[in-house]
């Protein structure tokens, strides 16, 4: 018996190589009627998929009485029941479209595997049941694979729908400031990714047998037990290495011809980095196609290799194979190389006018979020005058009040993270709060401030704050008026901005002192920008979508993103202009700035523009 399965299941380094010779069979075969298959799926869900998922979303919110996703101002109303149906709706259509997408990869690249033709009545023919399966209550239990774990780790297939998914940065951000919640997030990332590894055959198992969402995912744990996953996570690897390669070759093909007329043809840069974005574009979206089909036909491979380890009640359907006229292979290429170029011809058209929007100077301010924490603890007088050293246009900072109603520079409702204590901010005094040491694991240590200090120092450096209003669960009911009652005692209250989570304390502040600058946060929206009496919005870098940006440049407010710590990020929201951003590196936001502003060709700007634009796997 020993022997038979050796022979049935041969050694991890010749299952690997056994995973990629076959995978890339099952491509080569597929050719460009697979190809096409995909780009055509990928644009029906940019062009279609996603205006219908948008629409509906507007109507769930609309029944709520809300133009635009502001959790912080959902309710609970008359509204309500016809809001949650149509997110249940949307969730619907979200799985169905996904999964169809995944169906139809799987079975293509299965028939290509066994040789069998690739004609659209054979695919339909063998899609037909699983439609039928997918509409029922059974499949539901694949959302969370294709919303949560899959996304987040990115281990199997990738799709439109799903590559926008992550934790917020603004969440991992937060976890990572501590040593006990960094160490958790990383177990916790490192369990999903075993998850995600051990369910990598799900997609195919339920594409190409009867199983229902649960036993698929039942089945895909039984396929991936012991040492046979070694070979599947080696071949995925080298799936991804070869990726990102290619990405690496694309980017240089696409930057060079830019690099060149920028030295010795100024003046048709503008237009050769418009056609290269364009070309790069419709390149990207195939080779992200090529590699998500090479991705799935190893797990399809793989499946082939293992299926004795399926239930006996779960045997591969058979696929059809019926009396239907095969294309010549040269058709599908020719539709599928027209089609690109058209496709390649119209982006390039538009990037022209992309190229030189993101080539103007950005006059975008670059806030410390807390101060800067190379050279202080968060919210404490050291962060302030790191800040300022660094050349920070403003600070972000928060106030909070203590137990007997005073005003402290404090982020965190308790003191934990920063001080070892458990308590909370509202069950100690004034004059207990500024005698605790606060550090960070810089290594920096500090006293937690008054409220007036801080905008006392602040006033000293020159350097204006955008001061958020926190409510740590003790805050008195005339909280705002104090706020401006402590500041004008000190004459400094027109000397800065502010903004708050809390929709009522920014009602609040614009009533009684309307002349001042106040905006907005959003931890989470999304769909356009939330009706407020503030001046600007702050939003969040993971909803921060250049469609809300021009709404909210629309309504006539202003628009600043948050905590935006990743210079790809930063670039990004440089190029589009935004108001101001936030983040905890201020030093790496202003040094990409000035880069930007002393730019004198366009090959930059394109860099950038391909990392915003180009979707590769």
């Amino acid at each position: 018996m020993a022997s038979l399965q050796a022979a049935e299941h041969p050694g991890g380094w010749a299952t690997w190589r056994g995973l990629l010779r076959d995978g890339l069979h099952a491509v080569r075969a597929g050719g460009s009627r697979l190809l096409g298959v995909m780009l055509a799926f990928h644009l029906a869900t940019l062009l279609l998929a996603f205006p219908l998922i948008s629409w509906l979303f507007r109507e769930a919110l609309r029944a709520s009485g809300m133009r635009a996703l502001d959790l912080a101002a959902l309710r609970i109303g008359g509204g309500t029941v016809v809001t949650l149906g149509l997110i249940v709706i949307i969730c619907a259509l979200a799985l169905w479209l996904v999964s169809l997408q995944f169906a139809v990869l799987v079975v293509l690249l299965r028939r290509a595997s066994l040789g069998l033709p690739l004609t659209a009545r054979d695919l339909l023919t063998d899609l037909r049941q699983f439609a039928r399966k997918l509409v029922r209550p059974s499949s539901f239990p694949l959302l969370g694979y294709l919303f949560v774990v899959l996304p987040l780790t990115g281990f199997g297939f990738t799709t439109a729908f799903a590559q926008g998914i992550s934790i917020p940065s603004f969440i991992t951000g937060e976890l990572m400031k501590s040593q006990s919640s960094a160490v958790a997030l990383t177990i916790f990332m490192l369990i999903l990714a075993f998850l995600n590894v051990r369910l990598a055959l799900t997609l195919p198992v339920f594409a190409l047998t009867d199983a229902t969402g649960g036993r698929a995912l039942a089945a895909s744990w039984r396929l991936t037990r012991g040492r046979a996953i070694l070979p599947l996570i080696g071949a995925v690897v080298t799936v991804l290495a070869i990726s990102g390669i290619a990405a690496l070759a694309l980017a240089i093909g696409a930057i060079l011809p830019t690099a060149i007329t920028d030295e010795v043809a100024p003046d048709a840069s503008p237009l050769v980095a418009a056609f290269s974005l364009g070309i790069a574009q419709v390149v990207g979206m195939l080779l992200t196609a090529l590699i998500t089909a090479f991705l799935g036909a190893v797990l399809v491979a793989f499946l082939h290799r293992y299926v004795d380890r399926l239930p006996a009640r779960l045997p591969l359907r058979p696929l059809s194979v019926a009396q239907s006229p095969r294309l010549t292979s040269r058709v599908p290429r020719l539709v599928l190389t027209a089609g690109s170029v058209v496709l390649a011809l119209i982006l390039s058209a538009l990037a022209i006018d992309t190229m030189h929007r993101l080539a103007s100077q950005p006059d975008t301010f670059v806030l410390a979020h807390r101060g800067f924490s190379d050279g202080g603890v968060e919210n404490t007088i050291g962060g302030l005058e790191a800040a300022a050293l660094a050349g920070a246009d403003l600070v972000e900072m928060d106030v909070m009040q203590s137990k007997d109603g005073q005003f402290i520079a404090m982020h965190d409702a308790g003191l934990s993270r920063l001080a070892d204590i458990d308590s909370a901010v509202k069950d100690l005094t004034f004059d207990e709060l500024t005698s605790i040491t606060v550090h960070n694991l810089e290594g920096h240590a500090g006293t937690i401030p008054s409220f007036r200090d801080y905008v006392t120092r602040a006033d000293e450096l020159g350097i204006p704050l955008l001061v958020e209003i926190k409510l740590g669960g003790g805050d008195t009911d005339d909280h705002v008026e104090r706020l401006i009652a402590e500041l004008e005692e000190i004459g400094s209250l027109e000397n800065h901005i502010y903004h708050s989570l809390d929709a009522p304390s920014v009602a609040k502040l614009k009533q009684l002192r309307p002349d001042l600058t106040v905006g907005y946060t959003m931890a989470f929206a999304g769909l356009g920008v939330p009706d407020t009496p503030a001046d600007f919005i702050v939003v969040e870098e993971w909803s921060a979508t250049q469609e809300m940006q021009d709404d909210a440049e629309r309504a006539g407010l202003g628009f600043m993103v948050w905590t935006v710590n990743e210079d790809t990020g930063m670039r990004e929201l440089l190029r589009r202009d935004v108001d101001g951003i936030i983040t905890d590196h201020p030093d790496r936001a202003l040094g990409a700035r000035s880069e930007m502003r002393d730019e004198t060709g366009l090959a930059d700007t394109l860099i950038d523009a391909l990392t915003r634009f180009v979707v590769v796997f």
